[in-house]
């Protein structure tokens, strides 16, 4: 990767890591599709995987006397059962479909997250199924959260059992996914030298967000981070028209 290739990874990442700490999603959404007109995606991927490894590990830890154990395991187990399927999608398929696989993905969730979508009647089989939706996203376009923002909004869960259940889940699973990447011979210098760099960025990012959530209209926020994941979706499919 180029200097400038890095310079921009830097710049995309700490923008999408203010984002999430003020709106609560929204990482992984932005940064691989955004990340993705200027590298390949599957460089855009990694990269995204190797921070959440961190981001989440420590949310879940400070967050673990929260979390839904039981919940947050069958998503896991799930995950894992879906995360071959997608680490399939992500070898095989090429760079253009990767990108419009992306920018689809982005923008339906886009547009489901906007709607609040939440499953009314969410049983243990959902938890299972949705944890391996969640499984193929996040080992193919390492956008997994949305699946497992859905059934955790059906349960009505307060923000810090929400938070905890979700964050042990995505620690879990992005170890895994790492565990695959770096199995099948994805996870190149370049990246992973991305990624390095890139996390005091993402540290300072963080508590630039935690300051200026104090300041926000939290619901104005959320409407423009969703059109911001509207317009990343479109760019990363038109991208994969166009290269």
């Amino acid at each position: 990767m180029s200097p400038a290739q890095i310079l921009g990874v830097i710049v995309v990442v700490a923008v999408a890591a203010a984002v999430q700490r003020v709106s609560g999603f929204g990482f992984g959404l932005i940064v691989v599709p955004v990340m993705s007109l200027f590298i390949t995606p599957r460089d855009a991927v990694i990269i995204a995987t190797l921070l959440a490894v961190g981001t989440t590990s420590f949310q879940a830890w400070s967050e673990r006397g929260h979390a839904d154990v039981g919940v947050a395991n069958r998503l896991f187990i799930g995950a894992c059962l879906g995360m071959p399927f997608g680490l399939a999608v992500f070898v095989l398929v090429s760079d253009s479909v990767l990108r419009a696989t992306v920018g689809v993905v982005v923008i339906l969730a886009a547009f489901l997250l906007g709607r609040g979508l939440a499953l009314p009647h969410a049983s243990r089989r959902h938890e299972f199924l949705l944890g391996a939706v969640s499984g193929v996203l996040n080992t193919s376009v390492s956008t997994n959260g949305p699946p497992l923002v859905f059934l955790l909004q059906a349960r009505g869960y307060e923000p810090a059992r929400f938070r905890g259940t979700i964050s042990r889940t995505f620690a879990y699973s992005n170890v895994v996914s790492l565990a695959l990447f770096g199995a099948s011979g994805k996870v190149q210098a370049g990246p992973a030298v991305a990624a390095a760099v890139s996390v005091p960025v993402v540290v300072l990012a963080q508590y630039a967000g935690s300051r200026l959530a104090r300041h926000v209209d939290a619901d104005r926020f959320r409407v423009l981070v969703l059109v911001l994941l509207y317009l990343s979706g479109v760019a990363a499919i038109l991208a994969a028209a166009t290269q």
